[in-house]
């Protein structure tokens, strides 16, 4: 995204030349590649965020099961059991063991490139 980003900018802002004539055509592709990057990034935070509240949704679908239809015995432990599991083992998102997707990890990402651009922005002169 950095480097999507960094070409973009140059180009748009007329100080990087390329050799052969092309006009706004890299950047524009850059431009269009940093915005496949962060559609395909917040694709992936909805994603987590429906399923963040579907667990919440059952939790909440549980607790008003057990609280306000008063239900058989069997059916009390076992939705009590259920209610226990999901709060145990919080949801989490990987990418290939190698880092976990949260809100934590996008701020970065989002802070990254907007401190990086800021950078380019300045040092183009």
């Amino acid at each position: 995204m950095i480097r999507f980003t960094n070409i973009a900018v140059r180009v748009l802002i007329g100080s990087q030349h390329t050799t052969y004539d092309t006009g706004y055509w890299p950047g524009l592709s850059s431009t269009l590649r940093l915005l496949t990057c962060v559609a395909v990034l917040l694709s992936l935070v909805c994603q987590c965020e429906n399923v963040y509240r579907q667990n919440d949704n059952l939790l909440n679908v549980i607790d008003h099961l057990l609280i306000n239809k008063k239900p058989s015995d069997l059916l009390r432990h076992d939705a009590t059991q259920l209610r226990d599991l999901i709060k145990s083992r919080p949801i989490r998102f990987n990418m290939v063991n190698f880092l976990t997707l949260n809100n934590s990890l996008l701020l970065s990402l989002t802070s990254v490139v907007v401190t990086y651009t800021i950078i380019i922005l300045q040092s183009v002169n």
